[in-house]
């Protein structure tokens, strides 16, 4: 079935109030492939440039999973997005805000650039999403400073660039950090070339084995 508006996807009448904010009612397509497949619990690529909608493809099933499943109590984050860049970070965060308005959501994020005294209240607080830059994040880890075990959704934007800059081991070290049996989420420019494809493998690997969908509209 081809998915044409918002409302078909059954999400949540705050995030369908928050799009309708926006003036969004038709999902572009990568959010029409890559929505129904991540809201059924799949492990998803998806292969989508810049400007496509792809941050709200991601977005809007990790936000209607924390609706669907409300924490009984305060605790680490579990959804959990890596990005290559700072500036990056701080626009999926802005945007996950906007979608998680009419919710009671805790987004934050962790990047370079920033002392650590403003990162203590992430780690004292209760976080339902954080966006990071894999290098600051790794270093918390490895202080013992934040904790991976809770997350349920793993979900890497612009994979490809990380590699490019990099991050393979850091992004797998991360995912290693995180509980075995979870959703990850990962979107390229493109899915094409063995390093890519070789990075998913071993990624997804650490997922639970999970069904895995490509979408690539």
């Amino acid at each position: 079935m081809t998915v044409t508006t918002f409302s078909e996807l059954e999400l949540d009448e705050s995030l369908l109030e928050a799009l309708q904010d926006k003036g969004f009612t038709r999902p572009t397509a990568i959010q029409a492939a890559a929505i129904p497949p991540a809201l059924d619990g799949r492990d998803v690529l998806g292969s989508a440039p810049t400007g496509t909608g792809k941050t709200a493809a991601y977005l809007l099933p990790a936000l209607q999973h924390l609706l669907d499943f409300p924490r009984k109590k305060s605790g680490p984050p579990r959804i959990l997005i890596l990005t290559p860049t700072r500036e990056l970070a701080m626009q999926v965060a802005d945007h996950a805000r906007e979608l998680a308005k009419h919710t009671h959501l805790d987004i934050a994020t962790i990047t370079g650039g920033v002392a650590y005294m403003n990162h203590a209240e992430v780690f004292s607080e209760n976080q339902d999403i954080v966006v990071a830059t894999t290098g600051r994040l790794l270093q918390y880890i490895k202080e013992e400073n934040f904790d991976c075990r809770a997350v349920e959704t793993l979900i890497l934007d612009e994979a490809d660039r990380m590699l490019d800059m990099g991050f393979a081991q850091d992004i797998e070290h991360i995912a290693g950090e995180t509980r075995w049996r979870k959703q990850t989420l990962l979107f390229s420019a493109t899915l094409e070339g063995d390093a890519i494809q070789d990075f998913a493998e071993r990624l997804l690997e650490r997922s639970g084995g999970g069904f895995c969908q490509s979408v690539h509209p």
